[in-house]
């Protein structure tokens, strides 16, 4: 998945540099990258669109470069760098992040999810329990999801 990543890199014109060899997985920028890298894996399909929507969202929500944000989303890509718990990236979040910067990464979820115009019940539930962690109502997980609908221009 690393080189698939790198290639995705080169192929919008962004060169990226190695990772460092012994981050802090609890930092802000990781946590958001390992969750959009898991809404894009989760269902067993990782393909250059969900890269795409994740760096482009991943860049915006913590407001970094394409380039870092790629190596920040090659990270959460290593299989090493998979979280056994969601908790302590949430904790992370819900320190730094505004509700409504929250509400983003939802939807940027939500935006990866519906990149295939199809949501498999395993993306469908990881952003669920991400959601419930993050302390997001369900009625914003829900307003969340149709917005990633309505802006992919995807059939309700």
């Amino acid at each position: 998945m690393m080189n698939s990543l790198k290639k995705f890199g080169k192929l919008i014109g962004i060169e990226t540099g190695t990772s460092e060899t012994n981050p802090n997985p609890l930092e802000t920028p990781r946590s958001v990258a390992i969750f959009l890298y898991e809404a894009a894996r989760v269902d067993n399909d990782v393909t250059p669109e969900d890269l795409k929507i994740a760096t482009d969202a991943l860049a915006r929500i913590v407001n970094v470069t394409q380039a870092k944000a790629i190596d920040l989303l090659q990270h959460a890509s290593r299989p090493e760098n998979r979280p056994t718990s969601y908790q302590p990236l949430a904790k992370i979040i819900n320190e730094q992040f505004s509700y409504e910067r929250k509400r983003q990464l939802i939807n940027a979820m939500w935006l990866v999810a519906h990149s295939d115009a199809h949501i498999d019940p395993h993306e469908d539930h990881i952003i669920r329990k991400i959601s419930d962690l993050l302390y997001v109502s369900h009625r914003d997980f829900i307003q969340e999801k149709i917005s990633a609908r309505e802006t992919r221009n995807l059939p309700h």
